[in-house]
Order: C-alpha cells, then sequence, then structure tokens
C-alpha cells in the first residue's frame, strides 16, 4: 500500500531506517526544497535573520573547537554540531516568511537530525558543512538568490555524497580475518 501524501512528509514515515533505504528520495526532496527556500531567504531575509544564522554558525565554529578528550566529550560535541546544522537550516526557512515552507522543513527536521549526526561523525565532515553553511550565509547576506542556490545545491550534493558513503559502509559485509581465511582453504599436500 502505498503511504498518502501527508504520511511523505510525515518526520515517523522517514525515519532513520528508512531513510537509509530512501536516501536518494529524501535528498532529491531537499535540493527541490532547500534550493528554493535559501533563494526565496536572499531575497527576504532581514538584520535579524542574519543575526540568527551567524549566532548559529558562531555556535558550530564553537563546537569544533571542543576538546573532546574528556568522557562523553565526543557525544557533546555531536549534539552540539547536530542541533546547530539542523537549526541553522530552520533558520533558513524562518526567513523566507513563508509558513508552509517553514512547516515543511520542520516535518523532515528529525530524518534530517539523524542523517546529521551519522555523516558528523565521519572525519572532515562537520568541519566541511560549517565552511558550506558560511558560503550560504554569505550569499544570502548578499542577498543574491542565484548564489544562494548555488551554494545551497553544493551543500546538498555533499550530504548526498556523505549519505552514500554511509549507506555503502552500513551494506558492505566484514572483511574476514586473514587467519580466519588461511585455516578455511584447503591444503594440498605436494605429489
Amino acid at each position: 500500500m502505498e503511504p498518502s501524501p501527508v504520511a511523505l512528509i510525515n518526520a515517523e514515515y522517514l525515519s532513520t531506517s528508512a531513510f537509509m533505504q530512501q536516501a536518494e528520495s529524501l535528498i532529491e526532496f531537499r535540493k527541490v526544497l532547500e534550493s528554493g527556500l535559501v533563494a526565496l531567504a536572499a531575497e527576504k531575509a532581514t538584520e535579524a535573520d542574519w543575526a540568527t544564522m551567524r549566532g548559529i554558525l558562531a555556535e558550530q565554529e564553537a563546537a569544533l573547537e571542543m576538546d573532546r578528550s574528556t568522557p562523553n566529550a565526543d557525544l557533546r560535541f555531536h549534539e552540539a554540531i547536530n542541533s546547530a546544522n539542523i537549526r541553522f537550516h530552520k533558520a533558513l526557512a524562518a526567513a523566507t516568511r513563508n509558513p508552509l515552507a517553514i512547516m515543511v522543513l520542520e516535518a523532515i527536521s528529525q530524518p534530517l537530525a539523524e542523517v546529521s549526526r551519522r555523516t558528523n561523525e565521519m572525519p572532515g565532515v562537520p568541519e566541511a558543512g560549517l565552511r558550506q553553511h558560511w558560503a550560504i550565509y554569505r550569499a544570502i547576506r548578499e542577498n543574491n538568490p542565484e548564489k544562494a542556490r548555488r551554494a545551497m545545491l553544493l551543500h546538498l550534493k555533499a550530504a548526498e555524497r556523505n549519505a552514500h558513503i554511509l549507506e555503502d559502509e552500513e551494506h558492505t559485509p566484514a572483511h574476514i580475518p586473514v587467519t580466519a581465511q588461511m585455516s578455511t582453504q584447503k591444503t594440498e599436500s605436494p605429489v
């Protein structure tokens, strides 16, 4: 049975396991949604919106500078990075002044948060995400819808690439240790 159109944007339908099965659909939808949202935000954002985004980006930067060597520090780091990431995308939607856009982004924020959590565990991803967010912010601040759209599409292409890497890693069978391989091979005696 096909899900109803309402169920398609329901965060429960797009749970973690469903996301991994439907990563391309979610990212494809994000490309359509968020490239339009960011262009609209570039036209409508106010000084207050810019300040909100800058504040979130400062939190992202602070999270990247956290000492991650203490117990539970890694967990706090990922919580801070993921929270800032989702709040940045919500701030973009809010800057459009479009209540439907805000509602749809809110509806998909749970699977986005899960993807963010998982991909930000990959080396270099949190730092790259921050650089991409700054590029998006600068384009919005310049009131340049086309530049903002391009920056968002680059960000989402990186998200797509990272999701595919995760998906590949999760579907790659564990390697059999060399010693186990050797013990299972037939030994041939010389003739």
